[in-house]
């Protein structure tokens, strides 16, 4: 794995503190961007490069927009920590098998609901290959498999923004995606802020590709600053990535495929120490 000396020293400083734990983001980090959430797939070896990672590291996170129930289908390991909606829930094997939802999201679920049947009726007769995703406590409207995306896109913000300020919904972005979420304060960020505190992590990864993975990008840098937790954030790069993506990580992988690379270096290192 060639990383600039610089970026090598951080790395090994980092992994020889303990307890540890590495997160990832998955799709576009472990996984490559596909036409549908159902098609997406991880990279060879990943699974298993996660699994081995659970012998070296006393927490490992699969941190997604996805549901958590969905990461943990298309991960498929139980034994490591699934953080889904964007750290709205999670499923923790040391707490048990069931998801675990933030109480104060719940009561927006139905309003979640109403937004995405709206835009169900409006939005998919005129735009074929529009998916729209309900996740509990959150909603996704895709557009990523429609013939215009950029016009999809614009269609679905302007049907759902006031719908869902109407409610009381935040209404995000992603790679192609509208996402509707409760207007909670939490994020990727304070959602593994919330673990490396609860769990006394020294060190943390984060790897990402995504502006919901600057979020946490930019939690690691303020629990280091603080003194307490020594994280690295690693950019995923991407022709979709965020332009600001690189600057805000420590360490930056030119594409997906320097992943499982990445991973196994990770590895090797966490073990000689």
């Amino acid at each position: 794995m060639e990383l600039s000396n610089a970026a090598e020293a951080r790395l090994r400083a980092t992994l020889a503190r303990c307890p540890r734990g590495l997160f990832t983001d998955i799709d576009g980090t472990l996984s490559p961007i596909a036409p549908t959430p159902e098609a997406a797939a991880l990279l060879p070896g990943v699974a298993n490069l996660l699994a081995q990672a659970g012998e070296s590291f006393d927490v490992v996170a699969a941190v997604s927009g996805r549901a958590a129930t969905d990461a943990r289908r298309m991960v498929g390991l139980d034994q490591i920590m699934y953080i889904g909606n964007h750290g709205l829930e999670r499923i923790a094997p040391f707490d048990g098998p069931d998801v675990q939802a933030v109480p104060a999201a719940l009561p927006y679920v139905a309003a979640i609901q109403a937004v995405l049947h709206q835009a169900r009726a409006v939005l998919l007769p005129r735009w074929p290959g529009m998916i729209i995703e309900d996740k509990g406590v959150t909603g996704s409207i895709h557009v990523r498999a429609t013939a215009d995306p950029a016009a999809a896109e614009a269609a679905v913000l302007a049907l759902v923004t006031p719908a869902a300020t109407a409610r009381g919904l935040r209404v995000t972005r992603g790679k192609m995606v509208v996402e509707l979420r409760p207007p909670l304060t939490i994020d990727k960020g304070t959602s593994i802020t919330e673990v490396i505190e609860k769990r006394g992590l020294q060190a943390a990864l984060y790897l990402g590709d995504d502006r919901t993975d600057i979020d946490a990008f930019q939690a690691l840098r303020r629990l280091t600053a603080a003194g307490t937790c020594a994280g690295l954030a690693v950019a995923v790069l991407h022709p979709e990535a965020p332009m600001d993506l690189a600057h805000a990580a420590d360490i930056v992988l030119p594409s997906i495929a320097q992943v499982p690379t990445f991973l196994r270096h990770v590895l090797h290192l966490a073990t000689a120490v």
